[in-house]
């Protein structure tokens, strides 16, 4: 049998079957060689790039890395106990200046250290057992800031209601008590009456002063009182100044303790120079005498 092939030029070649079939294995076993050969090279090409990742671990780097992650954990307590000292001095000093705010010897509120013994024992010595011991530490002192902070505002709110208590003489020095409070006989009739303040006699012009911090809530005349300084001093406690000869200062002034108000008269209803004096709380008079830091 024969395979007829028609060539370019238009003529007939004839091929034996058997020759074609020879061909055809031929070059079937040259690809499969060539697949052969790929696949061979390609698995010596991995083992050649394999890298053995699990066998480079030096044991030195390992060590070095381990102690330079240690000495981060002990720089990192370092920095903690430098905090806590700073923490410490600036508890210290609050406490100082608490005690010297209350004029006691922080000193002598240290319990008294009494007798003290135990076996030698070693303390903890980890990193982490240090580190517990530090956040307690901690935590105590910031109750304790948190404590100091608390007594430091009331004091200075303590302060702030001691600046505005009316409790210093209205008067100069050379001036005396012509009057107190409480039933007396009135000096025009005779009769018995209720005087609800303090009169307080002294030269005529003489300076009158605050005798607390407040709000100047009324500053002219006022019936009987004749020219008359009404300071508010807060939680309805206010001041009365009465019978000035010239005032000072004006309504919604601020005025500090022993600041100069008025001068001392005898207008309204007065028999001769004086300050009248009173102090009420919520319209309810009072005795000045107790608001007298230097009672006579």
């Amino acid at each position: 049998m024969q395979l007829i092939v028609l060539r370019p030029d238009g003529l007939c070649a004839r091929l034996p079957l058997w020759g074609v079939a020879l061909a055809g294995t031929l070059l079937a076993l040259l690809v499969v060689a060539a697949v052969v050969t790929a696949y061979v090279a390609g698995q010596s090409q991995r083992e050649v790039v394999r890298i053995p990742v699990a066998n480079t671990l030096d044991p030195i780097v390992v060590e070095t890395a381990e102690r330079e992650a240690a000495r981060e954990g002990l720089n990192y307590l370092v920095d903690r106990v430098v905090a806590l000292e700073r923490q410490l001095t600036r508890v210290d000093l609050r406490l100082r200046s608490v005690g010297d705010s209350l004029g006691l010897d922080v000193a002598a509120l240290e319990p008294e250290v009494g007798g003290q013994g135990g076996p030698l024992l070693d303390g903890p010595g980890s990193p982490l057992e240090i580190h517990d011991r530090l956040l307690a530490l901690e935590h105590l002192l910031g109750r304790r800031s948190a404590a100091v902070e608390t007594v430091g505002s009331e004091l200075r709110q303590e302060a702030a209601r001691e600046a505005l208590s009316p409790q210093f003489r209205p008067v100069e020095d050379d001036a005396w008590i012509s009057s107190a409070f409480g039933y007396r006989e009135d000096p025009f009739t005779g009769n018995r009456r209720f005087h609800s303040g303090m009169d307080f006699a002294g030269r005529p012009g003489s300076d009158i002063r605050a005798a607390g911090g407040g709000l100047v809530v009324f500053a002219g005349r006022r019936s009987s009182y004749g020219k008359l300084v009404e300071i508010a001093h807060g939680g309805g406690l206010n001041t009365r100044y009465a019978h000035n000869a010239e005032i000072l200062v004006e309504p919604g002034q601020r005025v500090e303790a022993g600041e100069v108000i008025a001068k001392m008269g005898r207008t309204g209803r007065a028999t001769d120079t004086h300050l009248h004096y009173e102090v009420v709380d919520a319209g309810q008079a009072l005795n000045p005498y107790h608001f007298l830091q230097d009672r006579d």
